[in-house]
């Protein structure tokens, strides 16, 4: 890597921080106050000084990008809000990369073995890696050539991973070995040739149908919601659970901190057969942003399924889940089980910064309702936010929470087999009975609900 690429990418966060206050400076009236402008002076020197003093007089190895990305990050923290934020480089294409729902890759999940290779845990269903002839349990050792073991994690996966179409990766694979072990000796050595393609990020999980005294009733989890969710995956599923006999739908939002509002927004809209009803709609805080305040309504008077529908929370479903929640219990379309959610009634709006578009911020611009008014956001006094259930349950304890929530993490990974687990916690979550979901099927099959079972 050349000496001036490095000065470049050494001074950018300084170019980005001044090229924004200089921006804000040029783009003000020509009458603008003088007094503001001196500020803007000031603020750009005093954080040339800090910046000159860390750089030459600290005691250490001051990184000059370091200290840029910190200032930047710092000037959004100090606000006091947690939901903006300013993203670096890094943070900012894996957001993107998740809020879009795809990225270019092979198609596989990788656990980082000590040794610094890498355990094939799961494989998406003819995705590359599989079509190449990969295999679960396979432990990579080497890509393109290059040994993996003794390297840091974070280095290999982003050799594997390229975000480029139509680009090819050679992955050496130790197969038949210990799964842990990337220097068995009794393991076959295969090289695979995978030609990358774009692979789906899955936010729709464990789509199957649940019986209950020779009735059908179809379950799914969402996760989160990105560009994917709805049209790709949830439309798909409620399809497959209605063609085998479904007759009411479960849909397990619990652990789903939010995504896309657009895309919540959607996913109600096919639920519902009614024209211009409310889904949800923004007032914000500041009477001059009301200009931009906004309603969401239904489109037009059909929908997906007119099955019933039981919808699963708990504390951790926020922002658009809590969209999606407080629409269809308010339109009284679903019944809701499970705990309070969270409270995250935010908006925000994701920036690219013009001075250098690989920067981002996520800036909160307002705040949502439901369609009965409902404030989703905890106040700031204390006051109760988040949309509470028809039918309250609660974790027992933090056990029972961790169990289910491992039991999410094999339907992540697309593990519907006992063959692939791996650890005694892996076998009991796989095998744990849900209360959660044992209630939602006591109240579609009309017996009662006992929520201490």
């Amino acid at each position: 890597m050349n000496r001036y690429f490095l000065l470049t990418f050494a001074f950018l966060p300084v170019i980005v921080i001044g090229g924004v206050l200089v921006l804000h400076f040029f783009g003000q009236p020509a009458q603008a106050d003088a007094a503001k402008r001196e500020g803007l002076d000031k603020e750009i020197a005093l954080y040339m000084e800090v910046r000159d003093n860390l750089m030459t007089r600290w005691d250490g190895d001051a990184e000059p990008l370091k200290i840029g990305n910190g200032a930047l990050v710092g000037a959004a923290e100090a606000l006091g809000d947690k939901y903006t934020r300013v993203n670096p480089p890094l943070e900012a294409r894996e957001q993107e990369m998740q809020l879009k729902g795809s990225f270019y890759g092979i198609g596989a999940t990788l656990r980082n073995n000590p040794d610094g290779s890498l355990f094939i845990r799961s494989l998406n269903r003819d995705g590359p890696a599989e079509r190449a002839g990969m295999m679960v349990r396979d432990v990579v050792i080497a890509v393109d050539g290059y040994s993996c073991l003794g390297r840091p994690a974070d280095e290999i996966h982003k050799r594997i991973r390229n975000e480029l179409p139509d680009t090819s990766v050679v992955l050496t694979v130790l197969r038949g070995g210990g799964g842990a072990n990337g220097r068995d000796e009794k393991a076959q050595r295969v090289d695979i040739l995978i030609k990358r393609g774009e692979i789906t990020s899955y936010s729709v999980h464990d789509v199957h149908i649940e019986t209950r005294d020779g009735r059908k009733f179809g379950y799914l989890r969402i996760s989160d919601f990105n560009s994917n969710t709805y049209k790709k995956l949830f439309v798909e599923a409620v399809a497959t659970l209605t063609s085998q006999g479904a007759e009411g739908l479960i849909v397990d939002m619990r652990g789903n901190g939010g995504g896309k509002v657009e895309v919540a927004v959607e996913l109600v809209d096919s639920l519902i057969a009614q024209r211009d009803k409310l889904i949800t709609f923004t007032r914000s805080t500041r009477p001059e942003n009301h200009k931009d305040d906004k309603e969401y309504r239904t489109r037009d008077e059909s929908a997906i399924t007119q099955l019933p529908l039981v919808l699963l929370v708990d504390r951790s479903s926020a922002s658009a889940t809590e969209i999606v929640t407080g629409a269809l219990k308010d339109m009284g379309r679903a019944v809701v089980i499970g705990e309070r959610t969270f409270g995250k009634g935010l908006v925000q709006a994701v920036i690219s910064l013009k001075t250098d578009p690989t920067y981002s911020m996520n800036i909160t611009t307002t705040q949502y309702f439901t369609p009965l008014g409902r404030k989703v956001q905890n106040g700031v006094n204390g006051e109760r936010g988040g949309i509470a259930p028809h039918i309250e349950i609660n974790y027992r304890d933090k056990a029972e929470a961790d169990l289910i929530y491992e039991k999410f993490n094999l339907q992540r990974l697309r593990i519907n087999s006992e063959d692939l687990l791996e650890t005694d916690a892996e076998r009991r979550a796989f095998r744990a009975e849900d209360r959660f979901v044992v209630a939602a099927l006591d109240l579609l099959s009309g017996k009662p609900v006992n929520v201490a079972k």
